[in-house]
């Protein structure tokens, strides 16, 4: 018996933009596999293409064109409804649910996947169909949303965070609720979600993978220097969503702190950092500094990836588990990282990376791999052999079908 899946998301999956994006392009794989895939994606841009590689249905829609002048008052409101807040139910309006709703009708799916707690409002329609439902939850939002440190915010800010955390609390506990599973990303997010939410709703590790296929390139270096890097041998990354909090905060941490003490002991070494919407003080720093080199977004990141020798990775906050970590495994490039950054990846410290969790245990864990050429190739292999059976595609199928047999589709 095959299975009919419809995925509901706000970042589409192609051109690989982020970590969301491509954990959305690895599940959609995945259930590929298992038959006919719809996608139905609504956000506050439109595409450039009208088709996704496999997926047989896919319709977007620009919320920012189709939602009523009266529906952005009620999101002003946000304060009054008892869940929900601008930044959570923002790919939502009446329109776009109509047209899920067509859309339902005419692919008649076995199965819908909600991505993240953000998709919420568009599970009501859902629920008229008859269909199993997955909640995809990369994060839990509610825990996420209430880590920064918001003491030097003003009084009315704070107060803000406080009743959007609260408000996406019950959202987040509604859905995890009425779906019949939630995936996670790893064992401490299965924790998590039970001391906040309880017991009620099965929960299933479904980890962050990648296609080892896409990688293989860069592990073995076979892509084109990069002009702007000058040597490959003293260059350290940093990838990812820039202008995301915790992001951000562990770019400016390199920039300010890791990068300056390294320059002292390597004056030829690099910050490379990589990712989408890097901040003005990022740009600006790179303006003056040319060994700081922020691309913005990139087609692909793996030939960066590639032209590094570390990648560190100084996280502070956040949840779930970190693709760049994983994808830096699969090509090669040895890492560096907080516990934080690491969390939720089965790592042991000193076989398939370093976990230093100061700045100044960072900065000799940098210098270690850059004395100890034997230290960085033992991370690199047996980081590789760890993404193979953990954290590839394969390994996910596995786990995926043992999910979906329980829900009796097949």
């Amino acid at each position: 018996m095959t299975i009919k899946t419809l995925f509901i998301t706000k970042e589409v999956p192609i051109p690989i933009k982020s970590g969301v994006s491509l954990r959305n392009w690895q599940n959609m794989n995945v259930m590929m596999k298992f038959g006919s895939v719809a996608v139905f994606s609504a956000a506050n841009w439109t595409p450039k293409y009208d088709s996704l590689p496999g997926v047989d249905l896919w319709k977007h829609y620009n919320v920012d064109d189709t939602r009523t002048g009266w529906e952005e008052l009620e999101r002003r409101l946000w304060w009054l409804r008892p869940i929900g807040d601008p930044d959570a139910d923002w790919p939502y309006c009446r329109f776009t649910a109509k047209k899920l709703a067509e859309l339902m009708a005419e692919f008649q799916p076995d199965l819908v996947i909600f991505e993240q707690v953000w998709s919420y409002r568009y599970l009501s329609v859902v629920k008229q169909f008859p269909c199993r439902t997955i909640l995809d939850n990369h994060n839990i939002e509610a825990h996420l949303s209430a880590q920064p440190d918001r003491s030097q915010e003003s009084l009315r800010s704070q107060l803000k965070a406080k009743i959007q955390t609260s408000h996406l609390r019950g959202m987040e506990k509604k859905f995890t609720d009425r779906v019949d599973q939630v995936w996670l990303c790893s064992e401490d997010d299965v924790q998590l979600c039970q001391e906040m939410y309880g017991k009620q709703t099965p929960l299933y590790v479904i980890p962050n993978g990648v296609n080892i296929d896409n990688y293989v390139k860069a592990f073995k270096k076979e892509y084109e220097p990069i002009e702007t890097v000058k040597n490959e041998d003293h260059t350290i990354l940093f990838l990812g969503q820039l202008s995301y909090y915790p992001n951000k905060i562990a770019a400016e941490l390199l920039i300010d702190k890791i990068y300056p003490k390294i320059k002292q002991n390597y004056p030829d070494c690099q910050l490379l950092l990589v990712g989408r919407t890097p901040t003005e003080k990022m740009l600006a720093i790179s303006e003056k500094d040319s060994d700081i080199i922020v691309t913005g977004s990139v087609p692909e990141v793996q030939p960066y990836v590639a032209s590094a020798n570390v990648m560190v990775v100084p996280l502070l906050h956040g949840g779930g588990t970190r693709l760049k970590i994983v994808e830096a495994f699969a090509s090669g490039c040895p890492v560096i990282s907080t516990q934080k950054g690491a969390e939720g990846i089965e790592v042991i410290d000193g076989k398939h990376l370093l976990i230093r969790d100061t700045i100044e245990e960072i900065i000799e864990g940098i210098e270690q791999l850059w004395s100890q050429p034997s230290l960085s190739l033992e991370l690199r292999n047996n980081a590789y052999e760890l993404v193979k059976q953990e954290y590839s595609w394969e390994a996910n199928y596995e786990r995926v079908k043992q999910a979906v047999k329980e829900l009796n589709l097949y």
